[in-house]
Order: C-alpha cells, then structure tokens, then sequence
C-alpha cells in the first residue's frame, strides 16, 4: 500500500497499514532539495505575466513532485485558487491526493488590527456578524464547487481558531457565529462527495466539542504550544480523523532526541492502527532547520518501518 492509497484509505473510512504523511506548505525547498529561491523564479525576465504565472506555477509543483516522489507524502496542497489547483492536479496525476483550500468559509481569529472593530461589532451589531457570516459560507459553498470541478480530492479550511491559551471568542459566542455556518460546510463538503478537515493551530479545548459536532471529518493542528495534548485528544474522540502533534517549536530548535520523542508520542497516541495523518502541528515553514525535517521524517519511516533515502542537502551536492 502506498502514502495516496494509504489517505485514500482513511478518508473511506478504513485504517491503513500505517498512517500517511503529508504537510499543508513545504517551504524548505532551496537547503532541502538544492533547488533555487522561488523568489529568482518570480523576479526573473519573462515576455509576459503569463508565462511568469506559468513558471512560477511550474516551480511550486516541482517543490510538491518531490516531496511526493522523494518524502513519502500522500497529498500535495492544491491552492486556494482552483485554476492552479486543476494545474496541479493535472501535474501530480494518481500519484498523490490533491487539497482544496479556503480561508474565510467561516470567522476565525482576526488580524491584530482588525480585532477591535470585530469585538465591538460582536457586541453592539451582532446583526451585521450574522450578515458576514453568512456571506462568508456562501462563498466558500461556491470555492468547494469550484475546487471538487478542477479535481480536489480533500477540502480543508485554514480557518485559525486559537490563541495559546484560549479560542479567539467564547463557546457562546462561537455557537452562534461560527458552528452553524460550519455545519452547512461540511453538509456541502459531503454533497460534493468530499470530506472536510480544517486547520488551526492553538488552543481549542474550550470549543472543540462544538467543532467536532459540525460532522467536520478531520482536524489538522493539534498544537502543543496551544496545549493540545494527541493522546487526550485521541481518548476523547477515538474515531475522528487527527493530523498532526509535532511541535514546530520543537523543531525549530534542533533537538534530535526530543524530535524523536515527539514523533513516537504522535505515532503512538495518534497514531498507528488509528485515523491519523503524520504531519507537523503546522507546517514545514521557512528557516526550519533541514535535519530537523529529516530527523523527524527518518523517525517515521523507522517506525512505519519504511525505508526511504532522505534527500542530500544543497552543501553536499
């Protein structure tokens, strides 16, 4: 069984052999894979802006073909934009599973300039938050259409619901702007024939009950640094699809033995013989050290017993 078959797998409701593993972004691609900054792609002299889109679309993929080829992983994100989702998809073919994307289905956590406006709309025009929201949804219904028709096989939401130590508004306020708007997204996710996982680092503890009520099929974060514990998780919904656990911080820091660590509680309590994606609790961001990556990877594969050569960085090339 490969890492698509494996996802594939857990989205129809089985428990592969082992879990499969992919990440939300890959930004590591010059030290990891040698290849140049994406910004000499962009800045480059080009006879139009077509054909700089077209390299610039070309140069993501190439990144996401080896993380697919190279890595093990199951899926590659396909964008928020569906035009460059169908190119992608056209590009990756059966070889991975391709990730639909919005990012304002529903209210998330505002931009730090934005969260005064929002709090006293909150309280002194609820009216007008039940109006957004409900654009919002509709909106978002019709980028789920657009993705499912340019050929996304997963539908998640990037919609960041924590601080790290509490929700960015309280159970009773999340009940009424956010929970029944989310409901209809995954009502809409499963009409289109795909599942719904969303994405949000921080910590959840205080609404999690009413994010999985909505029927969303996966949550994808599990952030430590938000105090999201897997294994509690795991104990309190056995059954819901969980991505995630590896704390970013952590591996920002470099720690072989700690990684190691983190990836075994992960694989463990997510986990083997469980409904469970193996990622990061967010993504593989820019400046992540490479040997963090590997070490976490290398960790995986031994515990997966899979082996796989971990790519040579760009000094030893």
């Amino acid at each position: 069984m490969n890492s698509r078959r494996r996802l594939q797998t857990l989205l129809d409701g089985g428990i592969p052999d082992v879990p499969p593993t992919w990440e939300l972004v890959f930004q590591i691609q010059e030290p990891f894979f040698g290849m140049p900054p994406r910004h000499v792609v962009r800045n480059a002299t080009y006879g139009s802006e077509q054909q700089r889109k077209e390299a610039l679309w070309n140069y993501d993929v190439d990144v996401y073909e080896r993380c697919v080829e190279e890595l093990g992983w199951a899926a590659i994100p396909g964008s928020y934009n569906p035009e460059e989702l169908a190119f992608r998809k056209q590009r990756i073919g059966n070889r991975a599973l391709v990730v639909g994307f919005d990012y304002d289905g529903v209210f998330y956590m505002p931009e730090g300039h934005a969260i005064m406006d929002f709090s006293v709309r909150l309280y002194e025009d609820p009216e007008s938050i039940q109006d957004e929201a409900r654009e919002k949804c509709n909106r978002a219904k019709e980028t789920f259409r657009r993705h499912v028709d340019a050929g996304a096989d997963i539908l998640l939401g990037t919609w960041d619901m924590g601080f790290n130590t509490q929700s960015f508004v309280s159970p009773e306020k999340f009940e009424a702007i956010v929970v029944p708007y989310m409901t209809e997204l995954v009502a809409c996710a499963h009409d289109l024939g795909r599942k719904l996982i969303i994405h949000s680092d921080g910590c959840l503890t205080a609404i999690l009950d009413q994010i999985h009520k909505t029927g969303i099929d996966g949550y994808q974060s599990v952030d430590p640094q938000g105090g999201m514990d897997i294994k509690a998780i795991r104990a309190r919904y056995p059954d819901w699809l969980l991505m995630g656990n590896v704390a970013c911080n952590m591996l920002q820091d470099d720690d072989e033995a700690k990684i190691r660590e983190s990836v075994q509680y992960c694989m463990l309590h997510g986990g083997i013989g469980k409904p469970y994606i193996f990622s990061t609790s967010n993504c593989i961001f820019n400046g992540m050290p490479v040997d963090s990556y590997k070490i976490m990877l290398s960790e995986y594969n031994r515990l997966c017993k899979v082996p796989r050569a971990m790519p040579r960085s760009r000094s030893t090339i």
